[in-house]
């Protein structure tokens, strides 16, 4: 016993131990201060002249996922300073408990972090797995009481905007770019609200953004003397999207190219079908058997180890690669086959070529006519699609961003679209112009060469482009000069969004905003 007391005494240094309890469920601790003074909260001077004492009680951190209360002896002490309004207080260790409290700073701390790491309702179902059972509003209490600290002057802030409710109500984050965290949550992404936001803080220098026109003219009232750079991701996202209209307009979701349009440069296509386990094990026994004959063995000694025929070793010795058996097996309709493809051919129904055949003796159910209907159907789209090669657009697009390695058959069928819509000339030419200026060139000079190239293109969504590269020019340029991106603050939206579906979506602003902004220490 004395050395669990002992031990139990290391944890609580600045506490006498006076004797403790243990059930099932709890440790009870009777513990007392060892210090002969305290201050008195008012006019922070000493005092030891004791008043009276009283017991309270405090929870603590578990000890072997037992809940630990300290039944605390706490003290009144005297304020004997005649100057203070006070004549009775109460000893406050600040370091262990604030006054008035329930609970330590290191369980409040555990708490704490479990409110702003999970939901209040997972957080209360874990806190009971830790021996702490707490109730779902004691965490949500817990956040809003929780004090963010106050934005130092930022110098380099990223803003984008987020979906309260997707399509109708958007709010806003700001991130400092050199700390990397988000330092402010807004309500909406109004003109108004951004530059009321940015005259709080002078410092700051430079400002990246989407392409939003709220955000250009917001930061321009707001803070007009800080540069304001284009993400350079939502750039490349824009003329990809317009790229992505301009095939839609041009083409089918799924391009087919006729075997004659080829001219006859169609590769052969071979397909690979797997082989079965009995036909793993028949090749098996094949390879064996022409490894016996390499190696020197007569027929009669292979016929005899392997118990087959002269006639099948001799069929075995002259085979180059796995033997690939097809049956078909018969079905109950097979017998009014040609009757089937003549009605289907005249757009019969199922239902109607079920009551012909019939009528001819056939004792089956519809169920089963009709799934040897829809094989036949399925047989005959096969060897129609055999006459063409299709490629979907998707592949085209990735084509077109160099994102991709065609195969010899795709890039046939590229170069044959190509030769047939010369637009795809320019536009891949754009595309990779403007890779190179983003990617490598990233000047006001190479810029300036792209918009002309762009717009001698000729085509629509293209030129849409230019014209909004045109109206926000001076970020685009400092796109190219400055490194700064709002790739951070894209990370930030999308912890910010796992924190609104931790909870359903029904955080309100304040309580959002707090789990949002708060730091881990």
């Amino acid at each position: 016993m004395g050395g669990f007391i002992l031990e139990l005494q290391t944890f609580y240094k600045d506490w006498k131990l006076l004797f403790y309890s243990v059930d099932r469920s709890c440790v009870k601790l009777y513990i007392q201060s060892q210090q002969k003074s305290n201050l008195c909260p008012s006019c922070n001077m000493p005092s030891s002249r004791v008043h009276s004492r009283y017991w309270r009680v405090i929870q603590d951190i578990t000890i072997l996922s037992l809940q630990v209360f300290l039944h605390v002896r706490a003290r009144k002490f005297f304020c004997d300073h005649s100057a203070c309004s006070q004549r009775i207080f109460t000893e406050r260790p600040s370091d262990w408990w604030p006054p008035y409290a329930r609970r330590t700073n290191r369980l409040t701390t555990f708490l704490k972090h479990l409110a702003f790491s999970l939901s209040a309702e997972t957080a209360s179902k874990v806190s009971k797995q830790y021996g702490i059972p707490t109730s779902a509003d004691s965490f949500l209490y817990l956040i809003r009481k929780e004090e963010i600290p106050p934005i130092t002057q930022p110098i380099i802030i990223g803003i984008d905007d987020w979906a309260m409710k997707k399509g109708q109500r958007y709010g806003s984050i700001v991130c400092d770019l050199q700390t990397q965290k988000p330092i402010a949550l807004l309500e909406n992404r109004t003109v108004q609200e951004v530059s009321n936001w940015l005259r709080k803080y002078p410092s700051i220098q430079v400002v990246t953004r989407d392409g939003s026109t709220e955000y250009a003219k917001g930061i321009r009232e707001g803070c007009p003397h800080a540069v304001q750079i284009t993400d350079r991701w939502h750039l490349f996202h824009n003329l990809t999207q317009k790229v992505e209209q301009f095939l839609k307009k041009s083409f089918p979701r799924h391009i087919s190219i006729g075997v004659a349009e080829l001219d006859g440069h169609r590769p052969s296509r071979q397909k690979y079908h797997p082989l079965t386990a009995s036909e793993k094990r028949k090749w098996e026994l094949i390879q064996q058997v022409q490894l016996r004959y390499k190696e020197g063995q007569r027929k009669a000694d292979i016929i005899r180890e392997f118990c087959i025929d002269r006639k099948t070793l001799d069929k075995y010795l002259q085979l180059k690669k796995p033997p690939k058996h097809t049956r078909r097996g018969r079905h109950s309709a097979d017998p009014c086959r040609s009757e089937i493809l003549e009605l289907l051919q005249a757009k019969a129904t199922v239902q109607h070529i079920f009551s012909v055949i019939q009528k001819q003796g056939y004792d089956k159910s519809f169920s089963t006519l009709k799934d040897y209907i829809a094989r036949l159907r399925k047989r005959e789209m096969n060897e129609k699609n055999t006459n063409k090669i299709r490629i979907s657009r998707y592949k085209l697009q990735a084509y077109l961003w160099s994102q991709f390695l065609p195969t010899q058959e795709e890039q046939i069928v590229f170069d044959k679209l190509f030769e047939q819509h010369e637009a795809l000339h320019r536009l891949k030419s754009v595309i990779q112009a403007f890779q190179k200026l983003m990617n490598e060139q990233k000047n006001e000079q190479a810029l300036q060469e792209w918009l002309l190239q762009a717009e001698d293109s000729k085509i629509h969504e293209i030129q849409q482009f230019i014209t909004y590269i045109r109206s926000d020019i001076e970020s685009v340029k400092h796109a190219l000069s400055y490194s700064w991106n709002n790739g951070i603050v894209e990370g930030q939206v999308n912890r910010l969004k796992v924190i609104k579906r931790q909870m359903y979506g029904r955080a309100k602003f304040d309580l959002l905003s707090k789990k949002v902004l708060y730091q881990f220490v």
